[in-house]
């Protein structure tokens, strides 16, 4: 399938850095209708559904937590208690940042590695990290990424599928 490098962090960073325009489109919509900014960030979709603070963190933490796994890089855990627009995007530019950083070859030399993911719910093993990437990280990604682009666009925040897609595609 190629670098695991290739199919993970540039992705991320994309699609995070298109979460960051979902995100600041969703303040200066509240801003122009005079809206209070809590309003929009802890709107739920249905009662036991969490809001867009919660889904940017989840981006964010599957993000850090695949490379940090599957690089075997220490994990340093980052409290998940943004509650303003700002902090969200100060949490996004930190998670694009981090994985900027993050060495190539550190993931593609892990790519056939197990990997244990160990949670309150249990824990969880795949057997290469090719698997744990396919069938985990990237759906759980997009799962949070298209719950904060719905809480958005339900709320009339003027997003749109490109919005999500942005730099996905390539028009000819």
């Amino acid at each position: 399938m190629g670098s695991l490098y290739k199919q993970s962090v540039p992705l991320f960073v994309k699609y995070l850095n298109n979460l960051s325009a979902l995100v600041q489109k969703g303040q200066v919509f509240a801003d122009e209708k005079s809206l209070k900014h809590d309003d929009i960030i802890n709107y739920r979709l249905i009662s036991d559904m969490r809001g867009l603070a919660y889904q940017v963190q989840s981006c964010c933490n599957t993000t850090v937590w695949f490379v940090d796994r599957v690089g075997g890089l220490e994990h340093v855990a980052i409290e998940d208690n943004e509650t303003t627009f700002e902090q969200l995007q100060a949490r996004l530019e930190r998670t694009i940042a981090y994985l900027n950083k993050v060495d190539a070859k550190v993931i593609d030399d892990k790519a056939n590695s197990s990997v244990l993911m160990e949670t309150k719910m249990g824990n969880f093993r795949w057997d290469d990290a090719q698997a744990y990437l396919s069938e985990f990280v990237i759906p759980n990604f997009h799962f949070h990424l298209s719950t904060a682009y719905c809480l958005l666009r339900t709320q009339g925040v003027p997003v749109d599928a490109i919005d999500y897609l942005k730099g996905a595609l390539h028009k000819v």
